[in-house]
């Protein structure tokens, strides 16, 4: 390990840039922070430019740097006030490591769920989507216009290693993203209050099918509602108005994982 002492080091200045979508985009890379995700990320195979560890780092976020180091990563250590200013979180584990961003690759076929998200725009519910997919045996997902960066800190975080085991697909436009979903030659169904219940959707659900997930506020769009070849609501108790799209997914999700 080599020592880092000053908060100008261009390591520093690389890692502070990828808190920003613009600097993760014109480096190729992100950040993971946290023991767990730096021990699932090796597992995972992803490319490790370089990892910080810090002097007050917990035993097993420690472990996980001489793990880095003993297999060739480049790994540096600095003060705990220094490291501060390059987290995302308040209370740090004292690890950040430098992660390649994956090479883009075509959703896999064959299989039996998949998800589009149509507009979620905060990165913790992307997160947690991901993490819920992973999770539930999802094969892809789809990643449409306005949806937050799944590889953001915030999401990196709530996906919880999921974002380093789900295929994911990104779309520029509605257009390309409708390639995507129909290009797998399943069912589309759209979430919607006013859509059909699940309970009456359920045989249907054996089938491979691909959920569409819509903007925290506005729900599905009207694209994605006209192109669904179903809109499909959750029963909710009485009085209740809605469900946080990433908790909802995570029931849809399941209700496929169920029915394989």
């Amino acid at each position: 390990m080599q020592a880092i002492s000053s908060k100008d080091n261009q390591y520093l200045k690389l890692a502070r840039s990828l808190q920003r979508k613009k600097g993760r985009v014109e480096h190729g890379c992100f950040l993971i922070e946290g023991a767990r995700l730096g021990e699932e990320a090796a597992a995972a195979g992803l490319t490790i430019r370089l990892a910080f560890i810090s002097a007050a780092a917990e035993p097993r976020a420690r472990q996980v740097a001489e793990q880095l180091d003993a297999a060739g990563h480049p790994v540096y250590e600095l003060p705990a006030h220094v490291l501060a200013g390059v987290s995302a979180t308040e209370t740090s584990q004292g690890i950040i490591l430098i992660a390649e961003l994956p090479a883009a690759l075509p959703l896999p076929l064959g299989g039996h769920c998949y998800a589009l998200l149509d507009a979620v725009a905060d990165p913790g519910n992307v997160g947690a989507i991901i993490r819920s997919a992973a999770a539930a045996g999802v094969a892809g997902l789809i990643l449409g216009p306005g949806c937050a960066d799944a590889y953001s800190p915030k999401a990196v975080r709530a996906a919880m290693g999921g974002l380093f085991r789900l295929p994911l697909a990104v779309a520029a436009s509605d257009e390309e993203a409708y390639t995507l979903a129909r290009g797998l030659n399943i069912a589309l169904y759209g979430s919607a209050m006013e859509g059909t219940d699940i309970r009456d959707l359920m045989p249907e659900l054996r089938q491979p099918h691909l959920w569409l997930l819509g903007a925290e506020a506005a729900g599905l769009s009207a694209f994605w509602r006209q192109i669904a070849d179903a809109l499909i609501s959750l029963p909710m108790a009485a009085g209740a108005e809605s469900l946080n799209v990433a908790a909802a997914a995570a029931v849809f999700f399941y209700q496929s994982f169920l029915r394989k």
